[in-house]
């Protein structure tokens, strides 16, 4: 289950951010079958602590995860200075999957400059953090009033809304032997904040409301512990894979529970039960006939699994009000599955419904400008 409902959009979503398109994103190489530990690399949240942090050791566990949690805290309070010297190395890359990459401490600080323009009271609550070795892959609520002018890419400057935005995004991080962050890759959708904010243009199907509210107990925190109880995760979400890939609706069904809540955050809104995920996996196999997902990399941590992979397909057969396109995508993901007694019970798919509109030619390419938005409906949804 790996994409989402989607819809047109104005080309000025590029999120507020100055980022250098890039023809591809990098994507994080791991097993598909087995909890993947990675050296060297982090994220634009990771922790040091200035000079004291060049002779620390490097951090595992529950250390990383409050180091990772400080320097979040420094984004929100607005200390750029400080998160840049102490959380982020020099030769940081960042790799926003579907939109671009940017590399450089001076590109992070212009970046989260520009956002507190634009949302003065922006906010990141971490909601899960799992590490696992010395990553970091944490779901993050993102929360803000647009009450600033916002600087979308090389388009116009786009006035404040007024209007409020809560989304959850998706990264993976990686730390250096120093605690420092060196790369980051993020799973976040552009089109549902700009719905947010009111940017949408008429008749574009709705997206989730702004979230105001993150998870019960959060922050979670969970240390991958590499043993028998995540190895079976790890294989029954594989199971998944699987039984999607060769479109056995069945057998996907016989790994959900009764209770199953699929929550793709590009979509306006949550599926619960396998009767409404039947019926969601049945519309995407007849939109797109040879849809199949490729996992790059997998992670277990307690009762979590992670997969970062990339979905490709065909859009050959209508959906509801969308009428074929012809057209091929291919877009970068990640999922996050719950599981209890060798089921899953939920899902998060984090991806980017704004790339999948454009490939689909629901929407012009970011940058093509407004008047040549093309008027369609929702994309398909899984």
């Amino acid at each position: 289950m790996k994409k989402a409902a989607i819809g047109l959009v104005l080309a000025v979503s590029l999120v507020g951010c100055k980022k250098k398109k890039a023809e591809e994103n990098k994507e994080p190489v791991g097993s598909a079958t087995a909890p993947m530990t990675t050296e060297g690399s982090g994220s634009a949240a990771m922790a040091g602590s200035g000079s004291a942090a060049a002779a620390e050791a490097p951090l595992t566990g529950q250390a990383l995860a409050d180091k990772y949690q400080k320097c979040v805290g420094m984004i929100g309070d607005g200390k750029f200075d400080d998160f840049i010297g102490t959380c982020v190395s020099a030769d940081y890359k960042g790799h926003d999957m579907d939109m671009g990459d940017m590399s450089g401490a001076d590109a992070i600080k212009g970046e989260f400059t520009s956002l507190k323009t634009a949302f003065p009271d922006f906010k990141m609550s971490p909601q899960l953090v799992i590490v696992s070795g010395r990553n970091i892959l944490a779901v993050e609520l993102t929360t803000g009033t647009n009450s600033g002018p916002m600087k979308m890419g090389q388009g116009p400057e786009m006035p404040a809304t007024n209007k409020k935005m809560g989304m959850l995004m998706f990264h993976k991080l990686a730390i250096n032997d120093q605690n420092k962050a060196s790369e980051e890759w993020m799973y976040e959708d552009p089109l549902t904040m700009m719905g947010q904010l009111g940017q949408l243009p008429k008749g574009a199907p709705p997206v989730r409301p702004a979230m105001d509210k993150g998870w019960d107990g959060a922050p979670i925190v969970v240390v991958t512990a590499d043993n028998d109880a995540e190895k079976k995760n790890l294989e029954t979400v594989k199971k998944m894979d699987d039984a999607f890939n060769a479109h056995k609706v069945p057998d996907m069904l016989a790994n959900l529970s009764d209770d199953f809540v699929l929550s793709g955050q590009s979509d306006p809104k949550d599926v619960t039960g396998k009767k409404d995920a039947e019926k969601d996996i049945k519309g995407l196999f007849t939109a797109f006939p040879d849809i199949k997902t490729t996992a790059d990399a997998t992670y277990a941590a307690g009762d979590y699994v992670v997969e970062l992979g990339t979905m490709e397909g065909t859009n050959t057969g209508d959906m509801g009000p969308m009428k074929k396109t012809g057209k091929k995508v291919s877009v970068h993901y990640a999922e996050l599955s719950k599981l209890k007694d060798g089921k899953l019970t939920n899902l998060w798919r984090f991806d980017n419904g704004m790339a999948f509109a454009t490939q689909l030619g629901l929407m012009p390419p970011p940058g093509a400008g407004a008047g040549s938005a093309a008027a369609g409906s929702a994309a398909p949804k899984k």
